[in-house]
């Protein structure tokens, strides 16, 4: 017993795993059933639902068919001129009235659908009937009805079919039968015994025949469909006195009155039962069809693959289970084998006293032996890391001094990997926009940055290809390589090394580097005068941009390159081109420029971008000088760009932008000039409109500027031409004068500056549909 609940104790945290697993599997899988067994629910009622929807539309069409059929009867009937007679002649004519009986008997048995036909003369306060025998059955109870429905005890609903029922025989009450009647007389208010009508009584069979058919398909008595007429009694052909259907109409009406809709479905409990109740209003007879069913008829199914999901699930929880406890047995053998050969390592016999598991025990050794070997390595490896890197700084910063006994040294210690007394090649290395990096700006510690930029650089150094990256706790990293037998082929194999770096660096950090390299060192004490031309060639980063890969090749042409400035001719055309606001010739000349600085020398490079700053501050200064409205562009921002930025792609940019700001600005003032003019011409207008000969050409030459670029600015702005504008003032002027004073209207129109009054007349009749002497008198009677 005791060593099955060792075994057990050794096993358990293999079985929390698996179990926990295997449960975890048997949750989510009862949710899913779950949730298709909620959906299947909502699956069965939706289908319900729709199928018992489409059930009673057909039964309501069939009800506005027949009402539509026995109203448009009943119109031809009550307006057929020999039937009148019966209906509102007050004279007798016992022959006729027979004929016309006779008549109306003919008209049932053409049409099969009729039961009866009554027609009530108020004149002479007498029934004619023909139809069915029961219709003048001394011991048929339907005449009765009809005479309580035209006395007033019942309410009649004109023109819509409503149902009766009615006895045959009174003899024998229990044999009822139904018909459905529809009234017909002229007034268009409530029925009044001093009207004639005519009532047509349908036979029900053809429409209650479906219903009939359904009830009778159901094996419970609840499942039922019928109707709810006008009077909201309720008639099928089996219904009779029902007491659950009866309290269930108060239901239904209530549920139409709350939701208003048309169509819907509700739950009720009727005798204990949950019942589905689907309904449907028909407007054209104000009738409700209502079909009843159990819930559990429609939900029996669901319930059935309920106690399906219920046994899978049950099943595979016992399957878990078990499952549990083999896989926890297996997989807890090689975890028994380590834990044995654990207990003999150094440490002794393991502390189960804090009730760990196995991994956690096995894990706790392991950490305890790698941390004494790593504490015992770093002591080892961080003396030696500090010889190393105290002879590769001074190799590459003070190579003349290296003697060659501290070559030996370094040959023997192994702190250098490639042979340095053979020709060598040496680069720098240095992270863009590195006083960004410096400042945190990017989150990342710059020194971080550099030590994983070493590690991956000589990681990833191929075979063949023997060299070392120097830290020299600055800016830049240093690197040199062998130069081997074929100089070029090492060139290239440097940068290709760089590129790859440069891609992981980027991948896992997001920054760049550029790399230059220097000159071939053909001895270690050529390295420190190599390490110097590498830096010089690192300024030539501007010509190239960030992450560039510089070597002597590249910048051959540069330094060949005798020109140290833009030339005149050029600066000129760069000028000429922001002055007259052509943005395509500028952008065309500052790109001519960029390349053009390109491939000059880096100290050149500096000169020329000074050069074109001051350039475009001048030619901003001239413009200014001569124009209504300065532009408000600030340039302090071009004097720092040499030293803010690093490349020139970087600083062309900014130019561009500054550029592009001046054009902007530009626009806008040319905008605002042409608005500065169109209201100068509104004031000359407003001051001078009395002035007949005031004209477009009196207008410019006030202003000293042409006719022609006076009227189209005016109607580009205003869409409307001086002259007409002109005129608008005057008349608006004449109206003032109409309204305020009693002058003559000739007077008035001299006044405001026409010479014609004839023309005023028409322009004046043309803007407000009148005369000016109609104006003033209808605005004095308004007053």
């Amino acid at each position: 017993m005791n060593n099955y609940l060792r075994k057990y104790r050794e096993r358990k945290y293999f079985m929390r795993i698996i179990l926990s697993i295997n449960l975890l599997i048997i949750s989510v899988m009862l949710a899913s059933l779950l949730s298709a067994f909620l959906y299947s629910k909502k699956i069965s009622l939706d289908s319900q639902q729709e199928a018992n929807e489409k059930v009673l539309s057909q039964i309501n069409y069939n009800i506005s068919y027949m009402n539509d059929t026995v109203k448009n009867f009943a119109i031809s009937m009550f307006y057929d001129t020999d039937l009148a007679h019966l209906l509102f002649s007050g004279e007798s004519d016992t022959f006729e009235d027979t004929n016309r009986v006779n008549k109306l008997t003919k008209t049932i048995a053409y049409n099969s659908f009729i039961h009866s036909i009554v027609i009530y003369n108020s004149k002479r306060n007498m029934f004619f009937t023909s139809g069915d025998d029961a219709i003048t059955s001394s011991t048929s109870n339907l005449m009765n009805q009809m005479g309580e429905f035209l006395s007033g005890a019942k309410p009649i609903f004109k023109m819509q079919m409503m149902p009766l029922r009615y006895v045959p025989d009174l003899k024998h009450p229990e044999r009822s039968q139904q018909v459905i009647s529809l009234f017909m007389f002229d007034s268009l208010d409530a029925y009044t015994k001093k009207e004639s009508a005519l009532i047509i009584n349908v036979k029900p069979e053809w429409l209650f025949e479906k219903l009939e058919l359904m009830n009778r398909q159901s094996s419970n008595r609840s499942n039922r469909i019928f109707v709810l007429d006008q009077n909201k009694d309720m008639y099928s052909p089996d219904i009779q006195n029902d007491q659950d259907l009866g309290n269930l109409k108060d239901v239904v009406y209530r549920q139409i009155d709350t939701t208003h809709r048309q169509v819907s479905q509700f739950t009720y409990m009727a005798t204990g039962e949950k019942q589905i109740v689907n309904y449907i209003v028909n407007r054209s007879v104000n009738w409700v069809i209502v079909a009843v069913e159990p819930y559990v008829g429609v939900l029996a199914a669901v319930d059935r693959l309920k106690a399906v999901f219920i046994t899978v699930a049950a099943i595979c929880l016992v399957i878990a289970v078990f499952a549990s406890w083999v896989i926890s047995n297996r997989l807890y053998s090689p975890i028994n084998v380590l834990l044995k050969q654990t207990k003999r390592m150094p440490g002794g016999e393991p502390d189960r006293t804090n009730e760990q598991d196995e991994i956690s025990y096995i894990s706790d050794i392991y950490n305890h032996l790698i941390e004494k070997l790593m504490t015992e390595q770093t002591k080892h490896d961080s003396n030696e890391a500090i010889v190393r890197s105290y002879y590769l700084r001074k190799l590459v910063t003070d190579s003349e001094a290296f003697s060659s006994e501290e070559w030996a040294e370094c040959v023997r210690g192994g702190y250098v990997n490639a042979d340095l007394e053979k020709e060598s090649i040496v680069g720098v290395l240095k992270l863009d926009r590195y006083e960004e990096l410096k400042d945190n700006l990017l989150g990342v510690n710059v020194n971080l940055l550099n030590f994983a930029v070493s590690n991956i650089i000589r990681e990833i150094v191929p075979e063949g290809l023997r060299g070392d990256v120097v830290d020299i706790r600055g800016e830049y990293l240093v690197l040199v390589f062998e130069a081997g037998t074929r100089q070029k082929e090492s060139y290239a194999a440097i940068t290709k090394l760089v590129q790859q770096a440069q891609q992981i660096i980027g991948d896992y950090y997001h920054v760049t580097f550029t790399v230059a390299l220097g000159d071939v060192a053909s001895h270690y004490h050529e390295l420190t005068a190599r390490y110097e031309k590498a830096l010089d060639y690192h300024l030539y980063k501007m010509n190239f941009g960030h992450g560039s890969v510089i070597t002597p090749e590249m910048v051959q042409s540069n330094l060949a390159n005798l020109e140290a400035h833009i030339p005149l001719e050029l600066e000129r055309k760069f000028a000429e081109a922001i002055k007259s606001s052509r943005p395509d010739n500028v952008i065309q000349e500052l790109e001519h420029l960029r390349r053009l600085i390109a491939g000059m020398s880096s100290d050149a490079v500096v000169q020329s971008v000074i050069q074109l700053g001051i350039l475009i501050k001048q030619t901003v200064r001239e413009i200014n000088q001569n124009k209504l409205s300065p532009l408000l562009i600030d340039l302090r921002s071009i004097d720092r760009l040499v030293f803010e930025k690093e490349t020139l792609d970087e600083i062309f940019a900014e130019f561009g932008a500054i550029l592009s700001a001046i054009f902007e600005d530009q626009k806008r003032g040319t905008e605002t000039k042409d608005h500065f003019i169109i209201d100068t011409i509104k004031d000359v207008i407003q001051a001078n409109y009395s002035n007949p000969n005031l004209s477009l050409q009196e207008i410019a030459d006030m202003l000293r500027m042409s006719s022609a670029y006076v009227g189209r600015i005016f109607k580009k702005q205003e869409t409307l031409s001086v002259a007409d504008y002109i005129n608008e003032i005057r008349l608006l002027k004449s109206v003032m004068l109409l309204e305020n004073n009693n002058l003559p209207v000739n007077e008035i129109s001299e006044k405001v500056g026409f010479s014609s009054p004839s023309y005023f007349f028409k322009l004046f009749k043309k803007r407000f549909g009148t005369t000016p002497k109609d104006y003033r008198i209808k605005k004095s009677l308004s007053l």
